[in-house]
């Protein structure tokens, strides 16, 4: 089967993950944060749960890296995230924010201000420069590095 790209999210969820690679939740969660030699690792990987300080993960694997992983090890984040977000879009409306990051409309709501979301007419419009920064604070790789580091976020 050759899943058809322009049909699909960018991002899959942890359980997305493991329907397509038939790997134990427990080695994909293992592999998101840093993996092993015998598994490997995802680099592109981040959480979006409502509140960045709160114990319980709600991870989005970028599927690009799920399905051919060494063809993506190379890129940058900001590569990454061109294409999540294509540099052409100045803003997204609520309802295609909801199926980039893969969550509920209750959960858009309570990540509005950290998107930077605004009403126009009745419905939810997210710029891009407000989601590029949610993709650049919530990569897990930057919190890895801040936490190798000595930092705390």
């Amino acid at each position: 089967m050759n899943p058809d790209a322009a049909n699909m999210s960018p991002l899959a969820d942890a359980q997305g993950v493991r329907l397509l690679t038939r790997k134990p939740m427990s080695v994909i969660y293992a592999m998101a944060d840093g993996g092993d030699l015998v598994s490997g690792s995802y680099q592109w990987v981040w959480d979006v749960k409502t509140d960045p300080a709160g114990k319980i993960r709600d991870l989005r694997f970028w599927i690009g890296e799920v399905l051919a992983p060494k063809r993506q090890a190379d890129l940058k984040l900001e590569q990454v995230i061109d294409f999540i977000l294509p540099k052409s879009r100045r803003d997204f409306p609520a309802g295609e924010v909801q199926l980039i990051l893969g969550i509920a409309p209750i959960t858009l709501s309570e990540l509005r201000d950290e998107l930077q979301g605004s009403l126009r007419s009745g419905s939810g419009f997210y710029p891009r420069a407000g989601l590029v920064k949610f993709f650049q604070r919530r990569w897990l790789g930057c919190l890895r590095t801040a936490t190798t580091n000595g930092g705390s976020l």
